[in-house]
């Protein structure tokens, strides 16, 4: 039989009632509240060239790829590699890493069951099979063919099971390997491998596997991603995600204050103007500030008698005040760089040579090449003005910022520097790949936690219509010996050792400076309030790489 309360007993239950509604609505304000918004619009500085996964070459059509395609194998942003698509990452203590005769490596692959493409066509071990083959066409202008050369054979021992062969030890096996829909794009390839890259449809609508899909692509105005009905993991909280191209890097703040834009992509993001807009309105937004590994350098042609001079070369570095534009730029914030790879990496030398500013150096060393100062302030050789031509993508104010400060620099030596931009799909897409730019070119490169020099430094990389325009070596740099060590560093599994190798290869390229080392970039973004979960990682893995976790939150 039940007993009636007592009033004492009332007062304690009344309070404990108070208590926990405080600690209820305490829980409630202490965490983020997800607020529904459907949408979330990225603002970006330039459109993407291409979202084919084999031929795109810009940061922007790369970022956008992580929302298409989900790899094999994915680093976080604390560069933790995770396995995705398959069901883990070979070793030999699982087995799936063996060493074979010959001195060669078999890496074994467990594809998860029932991953379907966004079609809702199943993903198979032979899409990866598929893509090796089109790499290897020489019918087919690809980037580079560095990792496919090291391939003996590849092969789908069924769907789920791919097995690669390699012909000697490979140090970054675990990277896993590049698949794409076969049923969709081999009768594209078979009808002609040599405009299989040409091809509009799959370069602007990609069909993959990852959280969203190319719902439209508005040329010049915006790319609209909706959800993929066939991702197989975490649904993703905003049904679309839209990239707006803005046009200049300065107009995305008056997008993201006026509320047209919810976020200032990486890719876009000027630090510059990101410490100056933080300065005014630091307390409305998120500001991000990630150290990168984005490697911001000024190509030389050395096709061009002039710069073939190493002398010359050195001089003008040592003309070039990057300590000054640092400051004056970047506040101090971002760091000179004086090698192609970052502190953040394994193989960097702190002990490379170094150019700093030093005008009397630069104008001893242009004496000595020859380049005498005229009447008129200018240096001459025979008769020949000692000028340039300096390029990079317009519209970035940061690198037309650069352009200026170093025109101004080299004045004082009494070299003449013309500026000519260009706007980034033809900067990017024709005159860096086809090593168009007379004398220099700025632009950046994203640099991984694995990167070595072999598609950037080594002969066999150097652009040009006899290989179809492989390979990254844009300002057609040859030296022996780093051609060689190039060739050891990814067959040496050892890090120890190879981190050495790459040490002497920046001793060599710091003094051969085939292309001047600018700044080691600090990668800034902006986002509303209320957007919860943007995990930029300062490394060649895009922001997009979590997107299935972002979410809108109360402010």
């Amino acid at each position: 039989m039940a007993k009636k309360s007592t009033s004492k007993g009332k007062i304690f239950l009344g309070l404990i009632a108070v208590f926990i509604l405080a600690a209820v609505l305490l829980a409630f304000l202490s965490k983020e509240t997800k607020i529904d918004k459907k949408t979330f619009v990225i603002g970006v500085a330039q459109e993407p060239d291409s979202l084919h996964p084999l031929f795109s070459s810009m940061m922007v059509g790369n970022e956008v790829q992580g929302l298409v395609f989900e790899s094999m194998v994915e680093y976080t942003d604390q560069w933790e590699l995770l396995p995705r698509v398959v069901e883990s990452i070979p070793t030999v203590e699982n087995g799936g890493l063996k060493k074979l005769d010959g001195n060669r490596l078999e890496t074994t692959w467990k594809f998860k069951k029932d991953l379907k493409w966004s079609d809702g066509w199943p993903i198979t071990a032979h899409d990866a099979v598929f893509a090796y083959n089109v790499v290897m066409d020489n019918n087919v202008p690809v980037v580079s063919r560095d990792l496919e050369n090291r391939i003996e054979k590849i092969e789908a021992k069924d769907d789920q099971t791919l097995v690669i062969t390699w012909k000697e030890p490979y140090a970054y096996t675990f990277t896993g390997y590049t698949f794409l829909p076969k049923h969709i794009l081999e009768p594209v390839y078979k009808k002609d491998p040599t405009k299989f890259h040409l091809d509009a449809n799959y370069n602007r609508k990609p069909l993959g596997n990852g959280p969203y899909i190319i719902e439209e692509w508005n040329p010049g105005a915006s790319i609209t991603l909706a959800l993929n009905p066939n991702w197989p993991f975490e649904k993703p909280n905003f049904e679309k995600v839209i990239y707006k191209f803005v046009g200049t890097a300065s107009t995305l703040e008056t997008e993201l204050v006026s509320g047209g834009i919810d976020a200032i992509s990486p890719t876009s993001g000027e630090l510059a103007l990101a410490l100056d807009f933080q300065k005014r309105k630091g307390e409305e937004f998120n500001f991000h500030y990630i150290d990168g590994m984005v490697w911001e350098h000024m190509d030389c042609n050395l096709d061009n008698e002039i710069l073939k001079d190493k002398k010359v070369r050195q001089a003008l570095l040592y003309g070039m005040d990057r300590e000054g534009m640092s400051q004056k730029l970047f506040q101090g914030k971002q760091s000179v760089a004086h090698t192609w790879l970052p502190p953040k990496h394994y193989g960097y030398n702190p002990n490379v040579k170094k150019y700093p500013y030093d005008v009397a150096k630069a104008e001893a060393l242009l004496d000595e090449a020859g380049w005498k100062k005229g009447s008129d302030g200018y240096r001459y050789k025979d008769g020949k003005l000692l000028e340039f031509t300096i390029m990079t993508t317009a519209g970035n104010p940061t690198r037309e910022s650069v352009q200026v400060l170093v025109q101004s620099d080299w004045k004082k030596l009494g070299v003449k520097l013309g500026i000519q931009n260009q706007p980034a799909n033809v900067f990017f897409g024709d005159t860096t790949n086809k090593r168009k730019f007379p004398h220099f070119a700025i632009y950046a490169w994203i640099q991984s936690p694995i990167s070595d020099g072999e598609g950037l430094w080594t002969i066999k990389n150097i652009p040009s219509k006899e290989n179809n325009w492989q390979g990254q070596n844009f300002p057609g740099w040859r030296n022996a010996e780093v051609d060689v060590i190039d060739s050891k560093v990814p067959v040496t599994l050892e890090e120890s050792e190879r981190k050495v190798l790459l040490q002497r290869e920046q001793e060599i390229w710091s003094e051969e400076l085939p292309a001047f080392p600018l700044f080691w970039r600090v990668e800034p973004s902006v986002t509303s309030k209320n957007i919860a979960n943007w995990k930029p990682t300062g490394t060649s893995t895009p922001v997009t790489w979590n997107a299935e976790a972002w979410r809108a939150v109360a402010k």
